[in-house]
């Protein structure tokens, strides 16, 4: 394949048309200066920040090459999404569709009555050309003329609806969203934000919302020294029950409740408003860590398959601890409620056996197959690199704060030493924060990261005054099924998960089964919490049920609740662990605003 520097130095170029949106299309012209050597074409088989292969190409519909001059060219698939041109000595010019039928913050979703889109699903890669700049022109003449765009993704002045990164990484690297959308706009230390709401609820407070995001905004700029962005963009893409974030380098792409956000008059925090402030919280701090420091390995789109990595307990696990903090610390949440957030991060963290079966690192390398793709057994036999890495960065920041210092402070350095340049596997990252709490910590790295031992998290709790006490899970605080049973179907509870060594394990039950009956009477998912919480410890319940269509009976010996879950309080405390406690807790009001 000839280098760059042996063809014509014109940009790249996209021109999308929306005529099609109805049926979930997009069309795409892609224009390529000439080249003799021809050009070879692919699109990512997965999108930075979603560490799953997704193979993108599976939705590209019809793709036709041919010359500026009208002369078809031939294609020749290498691979599942990678093609060869033939040489030209004019413009090459490929079209296509793209299906976008995935309502999610990581490929296209186009219908009737908008349009969303990450590059990574839409734009070919024209290998030689990624350092070039890249153009995209919009089509929407026969588009809905109410429709607006919202990208943060630079216009082109001298196109109408017209764009322009500056190299191929940052062309796939901005989301658009395309449609009728409210819009909001503030400013957090003078840099200018503005938050799209697709088909918000037309009561949805969007200027509380604003404001209170803006507050959180401000925090982080000033955790980090400044923002990295000229400008940032929130896409907030509403509908029943969707829950989702995807960072993006100067804007983020989020999926949430509409009815959870708060209404006009409505002036507390609802648990499930926290939940979206934390979620904006997390996807803007990827900004800074995991857009810019990221690891080495993410470096120079290694877009074709897995780019594994060890790391991720740093850059998802400490993003999901300073999160809730940060909502904290931007004073929109009272200790309470960050401490009720806190222990459901540690229970999701301690829940079943999985912690005792996997490291922390094994679950960082591991992403792309055992925590993306998961099934009923995951809770027995994988961690999370997000809530277990959140565990492990609490109890940094804890350790820290005996001394007057903070994972604050080992952000900012690590947006100083590794901001431009990617973070490398192996120990940098723990020399870094050695080096900050100015001990050694290679006992404590050891057993979080390579080992799978409990993680002593209460005695630090303790010494900045906050109680953690073991309870039982919320579905398990009269007895112990051993087992997660649910469903809506009216005619059977269905086995969900099974946890290892507890009852329903020991008796034989397995996710899947369908339960019918409880002591011979008819049961169901509604109504099998109810049934069971009249039981006692120790008794004995004969369990019928079906299992790939053949009648199954089990008899469950019930046990005592499992005490694997922490509820966490302030508790009176001595003055030392009062002033420690006021610093992380944040309990004064910093003055923090946008």
């Amino acid at each position: 394949m000839a280098a760059v520097t042996d063809v014509s130095m014109r940009h790249p170029h996209y021109a999308l048309g929306l005529g099609r949106a109805a049926t979930r299309y997009i069309d795409v012209c892609m224009t390529l200066p000439p080249n003799p050597q021809g050009w070879r074409l692919s699109l990512p088989a997965w999108i930075p920040g979603s560490y799953l292969i997704r193979d993108f190409a599976k939705n590209l519909v019809g793709m036709q090459a041919e010359t500026s001059l009208g002369e078809p060219l031939a294609i020749t698939a290498l691979d599942q999404q990678t093609w060869q041109l033939p040489g030209t000595d004019t413009e090459t010019v490929i079209t296509y569709a793209v299906y976008c039928a995935d309502f999610s913050v990581r490929t296209a979703h186009v219908d009737s009555d908008h349009a969303f889109f990450n590059g990574s699903s839409v734009f070919l890669r024209a290998y030689g050309l990624e350092a070039l700049a890249h153009r995209v022109t919009l089509n929407l003449q026969d588009a809905p003329p109410a429709w607006r765009v919202a990208t943060s993704m630079p216009a082109d002045p001298s196109v109408l609806d017209g764009y322009r990164a500056e190299n191929y990484e940052a062309l796939i690297d901005y989301p658009f969203e395309i449609g009728v959308f409210e819009l909001t706009t503030f400013e957090a230390r003078d840099v200018p934000h503005r938050m799209v709401f697709t088909h918000p609820h037309p009561k949805t407070d969007l200027a509380r919302i604003a404001r209170d995001v803006a507050r959180i905004c401000a925090v982080e700029i000033d955790l980090f020294g400044g923002a990295p962005f000229e400008q940032y963009l929130f896409l907030v893409a509403l509908d029943g029950q969707g829950f989702g974030g995807l960072e993006h380098r100067d804007s983020t792409a989020l999926i949430f409740p509409r009815d959870d956000l708060p209404m006009i008059g409505e002036t507390a925090v609802s648990s499930a408003y926290q939940r979206f402030l934390s979620l904006c919280a997390h996807e803007y701090f990827h900004s800074w860590h995991v857009k810019r420091i990221r690891p080495a390995v993410f470096e120079n789109l290694p877009l074709a398959g897995p780019a594994h990595t060890r790391l991720l307990w740093v850059f998802e696990g400490f993003t999901s601890y300073f999160d809730d903090w940060l909502v904290r610390r931007a004073w929109l949440v009272d200790e309470a409620q960050y401490l009720n957030a806190l222990a459901q991060t540690i229970n999701r963290a301690v829940r079943g056996k999985g912690w005792s079966r996997q490291t922390l690192e094994e679950s960082s390398f591991y992403a792309w197959t055992r925590f993306y793709q998961q099934d009923e057994n995951a809770v027995n036999a994988i961690v999370s690199y997000y809530t277990r890495g959140a565990l492990v960065a609490l109890m940094l920041d804890l350790t820290l704060r005996r001394s007057g210092r903070s994972l604050e402070v080992v952000m900012r350095q690590l947006w100083l030493d590794h901001g431009r340049t990617g973070l490398p596997e192996g120990e940098t990252i723990e020399r870094l924060i050695e080096s900050v709490a100015e001990q050694s910590l290679r006992d404590f790295f050891h057993q979080s990261l390579r080992g799978t031992a409990p993680l002593d998290f209460v005695s630090l709790l303790t010494e900045f005054g906050v109680r953690a006490e073991a309870v039982a899970e919320p579905a398990c605080t009269v007895v112990d099924f051993g087992a997660v049973v649910g469903g809506d179907d009216p005619r059977v509870a269905r086995v969900q998960v099974v946890f290892e060594d507890r009852p329903a394990a020991c008796a034989g039950l397995a996710a899947g089964d369908e339960i019918i009956a409880l002591d011979e009477f008819a049961i169901n998912g509604a109504g099998w919490q109810k049934r069971l919480d009249r039981y006692r410890v120790g008794d004995q319940v004969r369990v019928s049920g079906f299992r790939q269509g053949r009648l199954r009976h089990w008899t469950v010996t019930l046990a005592a609740p499992v005490l694997n879950q922490w509820h966490l309080t302030c508790l009176p405390a001595s003055v030392q662990a009062a002033a420690r406690g006021a610093a992380w807790l944040a309990v004064v009001d910093t003055g923090t605003n946008a």
